[in-house]
């Protein structure tokens, strides 16, 4: 029997080729898009659960109040201590630092800019006990300065295929000057972790060496996002009771810190690090993972699935009045109902199945074409897929062909054989199903088109606004944090030689980066003391002519190898309470123990993305941590050939004076337009679901606009007959549609409006949903409805009345 109903599935589907393709096509679009997102969101969430009692797992982290308000991954390092020693229900405690650094290997090799490091100590092993060990263990491999523990990852990369008994004693040495030896190997992770870190270095090494100029030991005051402290709990154990102590941790450093802010700490578990876009996951690790992101694709993949079901539902039962005779003659013949549902169960069944064949290369392309927002790692694997793709058969040849299988085997054999398909009260109910499905598909489709216009008008707002300086044609890089400041004035003077650079300026870092410093301000004036957080920038005098910051008030500052002279923004002046900027001009703030005159006022800039409103923002003069530098090369060099000539050149002179620094260059516009990555790929994924939903809508829209010509044929034949115009009879054919589409807007703009008005409070500077864009979006829908519906109406328009009379 079931090689009869596939035999007759095929028949049928071959019979009606046209209506099965674009049944097929639609589904298969809906499936790729299902198929994508399932792989990224699956991928997202399965981080970090292949820990053993990754549950039991929380890292504490620095939570700032009072003067200072924000957050920050890392703590004192005084902390760990003071939490080991007084704390209780901790089964285990790791401290550990992040680090980076250049790698060479004597005699072998020099690899670039590793950033996937560690500082441990044998704790760290303890809490995280999933690693397998080659050769060593956290007790021997680690207890001692100046050595390292390689995952076979890195060993690989240092070593190639020397054997693991041989790579033992190594000496690596990290940022030209750390040399330490491999102690032990140990597998990398096979499942999906934040833990990625490729070297251990032992975390007495920092006591022994330069490094604890950087990191220190038992300071309370600072605190570093580098500085990480996890700690595993006891069975039975909650994480109330962790948070319960903390003011314990918050008492010490209050008593012990010199910085003036309260420190109210945190705990996260370690099962919600991968999604913390908050405080990060560490320095150096992927982005974090965005659970509304997430949530969102989730959801638009639900309702392009819903979208090719509903498309399906609409051309199965468009096409049910052509099958009305065979039902007929069937059921004459002694075929019962349910049979005949099997059948065409069977029939939607297949057709869902070739769908999914057709979505798997769908979704190949799907995934290399969204590469940007596809994580790595995220890989499409047949077999690990076939239980969700079970489920989709499952849901949509099953469930989704229900229905029409339902309206196709309900005919009564004696209508049916007349081509009366089914009583006026069953038809009104499928019309009127049919109808609300298609308002459905268009309502979603004109929530994606708003929100589409609006994420796209908030990017264009965001990329043209004035940012405060000129962030066009500038191309910065740093030197090495660690080399002497001698260096870099003598890279500047080699630099100012070269006849293509126009202008250059040294500083801190440019005006808008990535990170940030920020430092109290202690102010006395009329109003009594202020202490306000203020954002930090250091360049020299050159710095606010290069970037073409105007100086509202007083003047620049002076070159200096120390901070003596501040210029400062008009948010600054502000809560500073002066309204008029030369008013502040000779104040005298409290800058750590110093005490310094501001001398200028500059205009507001933004130091960071639009999502956060321009803070009060300080520039000083401190020569001796200029690090970026800041260059416009001539206009000669702005053709590809040009560029990269110029840049030879200027890495030429780089490695000259850093043999062993590792140049790399970024344009600030670049550095700019990054920090709104997250809104440019949610707009690429709404874009194409737009495209695909308006797609997918149109065919079932199309298969509608086929039902009803089919059902009025004889009524359009006796219309013609008695003088109706192909304009007149194209306007009875349309003219539902259009309601359908104004219906749609009537209920999506409204939701449209609040999706979109929710997501801009993520920003401090918004666009404005205008008119325009929900106007644009009931046109379009307009326009593409008609554009879909017009080839049947007006094939049905300009057929022959005689024919159109002659219809069964």
């Amino acid at each position: 029997m079931i090689k009869h109903f596939i035999t007759l599935s095929f028949r049928n589907i071959w019979r009606k080729r046209f209506y099965s393709s674009a049944n097929i096509l639609g589904l298969a679009i809906g499936i790729s898009a299902c198929v994508v997102i399932y792989l990224i969101v699956s991928f997202e969430l399965s981080f970090n659960k292949g820990f053993t009692d990754y549950e039991r797992i929380y890292r504490i982290s620095s939570s700032f109040g009072g003067t200072f308000t924000g957050i920050n991954r890392g703590v004192p390092t005084a902390a760990p201590t003071f939490v080991r020693e007084n704390f209780k229900g901790i089964e285990h405690t790791s401290h550990f630092q992040t680090y980076s650094a250049h790698v060479a290997l004597p005699g072998l090799k020099e690899i670039d800019q590793q950033e996937k490091m560690a500082i441990v100590g044998p704790d760290f092993f303890e809490v995280f006990q999933n690693y397998t060990w080659l050769v060593g263990s956290p007790q021997e491999s680690l207890s001692k300065p100046f050595q390292v523990v390689l995952t076979t990852q890195s060993a690989q990369q240092y070593f190639g295929d020397i054997p693991i008994e041989k790579i033992l004693g190594s000496e690596i040495v990290y940022n030209d000057s750390l040399r330490v030896s491999v102690s032990g190997i140990v597998e990398t992770l096979d499942f999906n972790t934040d833990i990625e870190m490729t070297d251990f270095i032992s975390y007495k090494t920092i006591e022994a060496s330069w490094l604890k100029d950087n990191f220190g030991s038992d300071n309370w005051s600072g605190v570093n996002s580098s500085s990480q402290l996890f700690i595993k709990l006891l069975p039975g154990i909650t994480s109330e009771e962790i948070v319960s102590q903390l003011p314990l941790l918050s008492k010490k450093y209050k008593e012990n810190s010199s910085w003036d802010a309260e420190n109210n700490f945190s705990v996260q578990p370690f099962s919600k690090l991968h999604y913390d876009t908050t405080t990060g996951i560490f320095d150096y690790s992927r982005d974090p993972a965005h659970l509304p992101t997430l949530t969102t694709i989730g959801i638009v993949a639900i309702l392009l699935l819903l979208i090719g079901a509903i498309n399906f539902i609409n051309l199965e039962t468009a096409q049910a009045i052509k099958r009305a005779k065979e039902v007929g003659v069937r059921k004459v013949l002694g075929s019962q109902r349910g049979r005949l549902m099997l059948q065409f169960i069977m029939e939607s069944t297949l057709i869902t199945l070739l769908s999914i064949v057709l979505a798997i290369p769908l979704a190949e392309l799907g995934l290399r074409f969204f590469d940007e927002f596809v994580p790595p790692g995220v890989e499409l694997q047949v077999v690990p897929l076939l239980p969700f793709l079970a489920g989709i058969l499952i849901f949509v040849g099953v469930l989704a062909g229900a229905y029409p299988a339902f309206v196709l085997s309900s005919f009564l054999p004696a209508l049916a054989l007349k081509n009366i398909a089914s009583s006026n009260s069953s038809q009104s109910r499928t019309s009127f199903l049919r109808k609300s499905l298609i308002v459905f598909q268009f309502t979603i489709a004109q929530v994606l088109i708003i929100g589409t216009l609006v994420v796209g008008s908030q990017i264009h707002y965001m990329m043209t606004k004035d940012l405060g300086f000129q962030k066009d044609e500038v191309i910065y890089f740093s030197t090495p944090w660690w080399e002497k400041p001698e260096k870099t004035t003598q890279l500047k003077t080699e630099l100012m030689k070269l006849p293509s650079i126009k202008d250059l300026s040294l500083s801190g870092s440019p005006p808008s980066a990535n990170g940030w410093s920020s430092s109290t301000l202690t102010y006395k004036g009329k109003n009594g003391e202020q202490k306000i957080n203020t954002y930090r920038k250091s360049g020299d005098p050159n710095y606010l002519p290069f970037y073409d910051m105007r100086l509202l008030a007083g003047r620049n500052v002076a070159s200096s190898d120390t901070v003596r002279e501040l210029v400062i923004n008009e948010t600054l002046v502000k809560q500073l309470g002066f309204e008029n900027p030369s008013d502040v001009l000779g104040e005298i703030v409290e800058y750590g123990s110093a005490k310094i005159p501001v001398v200028g006022v500059v205009n507001d800039f933004h130091i960071q993305s639009m999502h956060k409103a321009i803070e009060p923002v300080m520039i000083g003069c401190e020569e001796k941590f200029f690090h970026c530098f800041n260059i416009r090369l001539l206009p000669e060099g702005k053709s590809s050939e040009g560029f990269k000539s110029d840049m030879v050149e200027i890495e030429k002179v780089f490695k000259k004076i850093y043999p062993d620094g590792t140049f790399n260059y970024y344009f600030l516009q670049e550095t700019v337009k990054n920090f709104y990555q997250s809104e440019q790929r949610i707009a690429k994924l709404i874009n194409t679901a737009t495209l695909l939903a308006i797609f997918i809508s149109c065919m079932g829209l199309f298969g509608l606009a086929s039902y009803v010509t089919t059902q009025r044929t004889k009524e359009i034949g006796i219309r013609k007959v008695l003088g109706a115009s192909v304009l007149q009879i194209t306007f009875l054919l349309t003219h539902e549609f259009i309601v359908f589409v104004l219906v749609a807007f009537v209920i999506a703009a409204p939701l449209a409006w609040y999706v979109s008005a929710q997501w801009l409070t993520g920003f401090a500077y918004q666009t404005q949903l205008g008119l325009g864009i929900f106007i644009i979006t009931m046109v379009g829908a307009l326009v593409i409805a008609l554009s879909t519906v017009s080839l049947q109406t007006l094939k049905a328009a300009h057929a022959n009345p005689t024919d159109s009379l002659r219809s069964e």
